[in-house]
């Protein structure tokens, strides 16, 4: 992991970490809080999943810009908060949920808008699947991490060399651009699902153990 502890806080050396922080440091001091970037982040990131409902692609390109902004404001908030010392509960919970529900609802925006595409109807069935999956892969893996050691996570997930494994959601706008909509969905409904089974079974076996030791 590029990470590197400084008084019990954990700065991540990725470039959209770095270029976050350089955004974040004149708002060092100012009555600006994390938690305003979060729900700037939370209202631009579901503005950016209506768009992609609506399925034109003047709509999807505008989509694409907001979710951007949405991914850049998620690593503002918590650069925010480390570099100024301003971390708080409240802020750890309004940042997940804003992760569980943009991280859900994009793919069923995705599914909404591709109902004039190849796929029909049975777009809005995949968008709906996709983002439920979502749902419980997001709420298992946190109660999976709660119960187990610290440090623990629910998937390996390991960052590589300027990377977090989150940084992905970035590609979700040129996907929008490029037109790849279809095949990211199909894929997706097909996975997700499978993801959901495997960590909800995780932490059920997680919590049995826990509960007989």
């Amino acid at each position: 992991m590029n990470e590197q502890p400084l008084n019990d806080v954990v700065f991540y050396q990725t470039y959209a970490h770095a270029f976050a922080r350089i955004f974040v440091r004149p708002l060092i001091g100012t009555w600006v809080r994390p938690n305003h970037l979060t729900v700037l982040r939370l209202l631009s990131g579901l503005a950016a999943c209506a768009l992609l409902a609506v399925g034109s692609r003047s709509t999807a390109a505008w989509s694409g810009l907001l979710w951007v902004l949405s991914c850049m404001l998620d690593r503002a908030d918590g650069e925010l908060a480390r570099i100024g010392d301003l971390r708080s509960d409240s802020g750890k919970v309004l940042d997940f949920y804003s992760d569980m529900i943009l991280d859900s609802f994009w793919f069923l925006g995705a599914g909404i808008g591709l109902r004039h595409s190849s796929l029909g109807e049975s777009a809005v069935l995949l968008g709906i699947l996709t983002c439920g999956s979502m749902l419980l892969i997001m709420w298992s893996s946190e109660l999976f991490e709660r119960l187990s050691a610290p440090g623990v996570k629910a998937f390996g997930f390991k960052e590589v060399k300027r990377f977090h494994p989150d940084d992905a959601l970035f590609l979700l706008a040129p996907f929008t651009w490029l037109g790849w909509l279809v095949p990211i969905l199909i894929a997706a409904s097909f996975c997700t699902p499978i993801f959901a089974i495997a960590i909800t079974v995780r932490y059920f076996l997680l919590k049995r153990r826990s509960a007989t030791a």
